[in-house]
């Protein structure tokens, strides 16, 4: 996940790399230096609609003079994804427009919250949608199809014309990125509860792992355009395109996994597949220079190689967190957890 906020394009993936924010969005010369922004605070608050009996959290949150957008969306991101409720942006006199952006664009990327008040030097958003009905397993099942066909329309990419609009992939990749804070979002909050926390440290590990392996999707979609038209980029093309087909059945299989020896099968074939990879630059790389490879097509194959790569060391956490799944209790715990059946008479 990278952020983007309307309006100004932070990536640098697959184009030349523009000034940072902080220094298109310098103040004019004579305005004072931006102070140090504090991290959101997040507080224990009460649900006016339940009498104040149902704790919620509120993410309290001071804008600093001249803060960068990219930080403030990060702020508002932190408070999401650690369970906060409401939303309280606060920027003096009174709130920019820059500031409103970035909170719109926060609203569209994730769940929607919504304005609750919006007065001089204030703005309160609440979450009306807390948890949906359907379950999180069903969610990261959903997440895992998401994120397998955005990497294969990423490769199948490469040999069409370019008639994608600018940000289409970030925009796919938005998709995933806003339910799998959801899924990280309620699995951090039902970690801190004893009756829902058990196996929700292994959906937000699996969440987060997709998040990334989307990321990944978009530097292959990018990268993998401009090798195809680079000199001497279609043989190593071909070579990665079969490579990433290994990574995806990988990956696809790493999500079916619903028992202990096939997700440590899986774990050896992602190891196998890593080694495959380090043998593979070894094997493409090496030409640099010396007239078979050129530095521009060197470069955009070690990107596709190492992005697939970290696909396939996502997937591996996923496989580890199938395999604490299947792995037992010990006794003590399930006599914690249980009521041992009376014998049967």
């Amino acid at each position: 996940m990278k952020p983007r906020i309307e309006g100004t394009d932070t990536s640098t993936t697959g184009r030349a790399a523009r000034a940072p924010a902080e220094t298109l969005l310098t103040p004019s010369s004579g305005a004072r230096a931006p102070r140090q922004s504090r991290p959101a605070s997040v507080a224990r608050a009460t649900d006016e609609t339940t009498g104040g009996t149902t704790p919620l959290e509120l993410a309290s949150i001071d804008v600093g003079r001249g803060e960068a957008p990219e930080h403030l969306f990060r702020r508002l991101l932190g408070g999401y994804l650690a369970g906060a409720r409401e939303f309280a942006i606060r920027e003096r006199p009174t709130v920019s427009a820059r500031t409103r952006e970035v909170i719109r664009t926060f609203c569209r990327r994730t769940r929607q919250p919504e304005i609750l008040s919006d007065e001089p030097g204030v703005i309160l958003l609440r979450d009306l949608a807390f948890e949906s009905p359907i379950p999180l397993d069903q969610r990261i099942a959903r997440m895992g199809r998401m994120v397998a066909d955005f990497h294969r329309e990423a490769v199948e990419s490469w040999s069409q014309l370019p008639f994608l609009e600018d940000g289409y992939w970030e925009r796919r990749d938005d998709e995933i990125d806003r339910e799998a804070w959801y899924v990280q979002r309620v699995a951090a909050i039902r970690l801190g509860s004893s009756e829902r926390g058990s196996g929700s440290l292994g959906l937000w590990t699996t969440a987060r792992s997709l998040e990334r392996i989307a990321d990944h999707a978009v530097v292959i979609g990018e990268a993998g355009r401009l090798l195809v038209d680079l000199p001497n980029g279609t043989g190593p093309a071909t070579t990665l395109r079969q490579f990433h087909q290994q990574a995806m059945s990988h990956l696809e299989g790493v999500l079916a996994a619903d028992d202990g020896g096939s997700a440590n099968d899986l774990l050896d074939l992602g190891e196998a597949l890593q080694a495959s990879g380090r043998a593979l630059a070894d094997r493409l790389l090496p030409a640099v220079g010396g007239g078979t490879m050129p530095p521009a097509t060197a470069a955009a194959v070690t990107r596709i190689l190492e992005s697939i790569n970290r696909t396939i060391a996502y997937a591996q956490d996923i496989a580890q967190v199938a395999l604490d799944r299947c792995t037992p209790e010990p006794a003590a715990s399930r006599r914690r957890s249980t009521v041992a059946a009376a014998p049967s008479t």
